[in-house]
């Protein structure tokens, strides 16, 4: 069973993938047309001071959302595989910044392939 979760759950360094996205027609597409389609792996690169807007990596280029557009796209968190001990899919994030599978795939390994 999918364990479905607001896009705004995630935190700096933790990554998901899309399943749906809802809202309004003009806001959907709006999301849609920046790449979080279903099946997209999305991370969140950083927050602002404020709390918002949120900072995201989707299809290798960063776009950032207010956490109210954040709140229509359901996702499915991803595990990080480098790290067995968080298997559970909580990344420390005081150590996240060294965590050798964020830096492939922020860097450019990962984020290259469509799945």
């Amino acid at each position: 069973s999918l364990n479905m979760e607001q896009l705004t759950a995630l935190i700096p360094m933790q990554r998901g993938t899309v399943h749906a996205v809802h809202g309004g027609a003009t806001l959907r597409k709006r999301l849609l047309d920046m790449g979080l389609v279903p099946g997209a792996e999305i991370s969140v690169v950083r927050v602002a001071p404020l709390g918002d807007p949120v900072e995201y990596m989707v299809k290798g280029y960063r776009l950032s959302l207010r956490r109210s557009e954040a709140a229509h796209v359901m996702v499915e968190r991803l595990p990080c595989e480098d790290c067995p001990e968080l298997a559970d899919g909580v990344c420390d994030p005081q150590g996240a910044n060294r965590c050798p599978r964020w830096l492939r795939w922020l860097y450019g390994g990962d984020r290259g392939k469509q799945g």
